[in-house]
């Protein structure tokens, strides 16, 4: 991608602007609200999830049904954001992932459970009516504890 010259105040905002995104992401996916957290995708977006491509906010909210008895905590780190042009960016972000499954919230706090994984995500964002949304967001596990996680998106030959 071409990046195009900005001042350093203009791409300071929008960096600003790009982080916001990515932690109200990270928020509404934990809290399980699903249907804000789909409302950051264009209606176009797609989310690499899995190794599974989810075209749309409908697909997206459909997988989101298989985790209704997780409790999920994203820790997000090392955010980058590399400044295309006024109107699009790409980030990169690594995750360190909890999730309690059986969760029931009647019983009170969880048990603390160890990470299962540290993932990296790769976005594209675009600027769409003056609000910064995902075109396609990647996330791609690169440390987990395979005896608790079966199904992780695995290298294609």
């Amino acid at each position: 991608h071409q990046v195009t010259k900005i001042d350093r105040n203009v791409e300071r905002e929008i960096e600003l602007d790009c982080a916001r995104l990515l932690h109200r992401f990270y928020g509404f996916l934990d809290e399980k609200r699903y249907s804000e957290m789909v409302n950051l995708f264009l209606p176009e977006g797609a989310w690499v999830r899995l190794g599974e491509e989810l075209l749309g906010p409908e697909a997206i909210l459909e997988a989101m049904d298989g985790r209704n008895d997780w409790l999920t905590v994203h820790v997000v780190t090392n955010i980058r954001v590399t400044v295309v042009n006024i109107n699009e960016a790409h980030t990169v972000q690594y995750v360190t992932l909890y999730r309690h499954e059986g969760y029931d919230a009647a019983e009170g706090p969880a048990l603390v459970v160890p990470p299962i994984g540290v993932l990296r995500h790769a976005d594209h964002l675009v600027r769409s009516q003056g609000e910064w949304k995902f075109l396609r967001k990647t996330s791609r596990a690169l440390m987990t504890d395979r005896a608790r996680v079966t199904h992780y998106d695995k290298p294609k030959n």
